[in-house]
């Protein structure tokens, strides 16, 4: 999402400069060296200080005619104040059962409010909101946003039931849909990347790729379900005399034995459960482990290999329907089906807690339906790419102003 807003953005205003507030600050700027996009903390700690008191303290200077300045403490409400605009591009915000993020969602954007910055909420899902903690909060701090892209029609209804004017919003399809490798900003292991690529097209087999979720597998981990089983059940039923398997990462931090958004654990513990009697052999000899950093550009290069996709992952998901490679997702909630669905594919989105779930034989019907897929997804992938459209004709208009 972060990649696509900053190359659609520069498609109309090449010379825009961006500031980019991070979980991961030290990180990213290791991995980007554009030098129009400035990497700035959005650790925790960073937005209740510089971020939430720094954007008080400058809105009081500016108050009295008094310069913000330009000491380290005051970078970041400084580059706000800059700001012509606040894009969040966060997937999920203000929803019910997510109160523990309440803090994080709120200080995302409240300090641009104070020092009077537009907010623009890129397509994403909001609502229910039912709660009382999170209701309040959605009313104090959703209505003064500048715009709200709802991400499928249920955001679109829970914002109508929360009284969001209908002026100032749009029902869109994710930001993804309109990626392009040539918005890429890091080129992490490319060369291992071609590489599979390389092998992949020796095998002269069917190549199907995973896609597990480290949230999917900590859901089904307190469900007692076996989320790794489910994969490994297709392996075998499908064999490897006519398929090949590849375990690939969306959400990756090598080197982290941290949780969040990085499903390179969960493919850890895959593969040393397969190595350890899951799988056979001659099955070890048919998979392949991604157990590294790649970026948007080299996910798509993988997808674009495969005869078909299995994933947890909702942006991973986004790449096989653009590639109009047949995807099959285990998630949950609303947001996979309604975007499966913009293409006829709702069949093809399954609930991970499904345990009459017969996953080898609904991969099977696809995989028999390949050339009818590919072509059904092709058929509407114009329209979503034009739902998507609409954040950016609106930020062109904005920006024109």
């Amino acid at each position: 999402m972060l990649t696509t807003t900053i190359g659609m953005i520069r498609e109309s205003f090449p010379d825009t400069k961006f500031y980019v507030y991070s979980y991961l600050p030290k990180k990213d700027r290791e991995l980007i060296s554009d030098p129009n996009i400035f990497v700035l903390s959005g650790k925790p700690v960073s937005m209740v200080t510089r971020h939430f008191i720094g954007a008080l303290l400058a809105a009081l200077m500016k108050s009295l005619s008094i310069k913000i300045p330009r000491s380290d403490f005051f970078k970041i409400a400084k580059a706000m104040d800059e700001s012509d605009l606040l894009l969040d591009v966060g997937g999920i915000t203000f929803s019910d059962g997510r109160e523990k993020y309440l803090p994080f969602n709120i200080l995302t954007i409240w300090p641009a409010m104070i020092l009077n910055v537009p907010v623009i909420k890129l397509a994403q899902a909001v609502g229910p909101f039912h709660h009382f903690l999170n209701r309040i909060s959605a009313r104090l701090f959703l209505m003064p946003c500048r715009h709200i892209f709802a991400r499928g029609e249920k955001t679109a209804g829970f914002l109508k039931e929360l009284g969001y004017p209908e002026g100032k919003t749009d029902t869109v399809a994710d930001v993804a849909f309109l990626y392009d490798k040539r918005f890429s900003l890091s080129h992490e292991n490319e060369k291992r990347v071609a590489d599979l690529i390389d092998r992949l097209k020796h095998t002269k087999k069917q190549i199907v790729v995973f896609t597990p979720s480290i949230l999917v597998e900590n859901q089904s981990t307190k469900l007692g379900l076996d989320y790794s089983g489910k994969f490994f059940d297709v392996i075998k039923d499908l064999g490897t005399v006519n398929y090949h398997f590849v375990f690939m990462p969306n959400a990756t931090r090598e080197g982290s034995d941290k949780t969040h958004n990085n499903d390179l654990l969960t493919i850890g513990r895959m593969r040393a459960a397969a190595e350890n009697g899951a799988l056979s052999a001659e099955m070890l000899e048919a998979v392949d482990w991604i157990n590294y950093d790649i970026n948007t550009s080299s996910i798509r290069t993988i997808v674009s290999a495969a005869n078909i996709l299995v994933t947890s992952r909702y942006h991973a998901m986004i790449s096989g329907l653009c590639l109009a490679v047949p995807t099959v997702v285990i998630g949950w909630g609303h947001k996979y089906k309604e975007t499966m669905d913009y293409f006829g594919l709702g069949k093809y989105s399954l609930d991970f807690g499904d345990k009459q779930l017969d996953l080898t034989q609904i991969i099977k019907d696809a995989l028999d339906q390949q050339g009818a897929i590919h072509n059904q997804i092709k058929q509407n992938i114009g329209n979503v790419i034009k739902k998507a459209e609409i954040q950016f004709n609106f930020i062109k208009r904005e920006l024109s102003k």
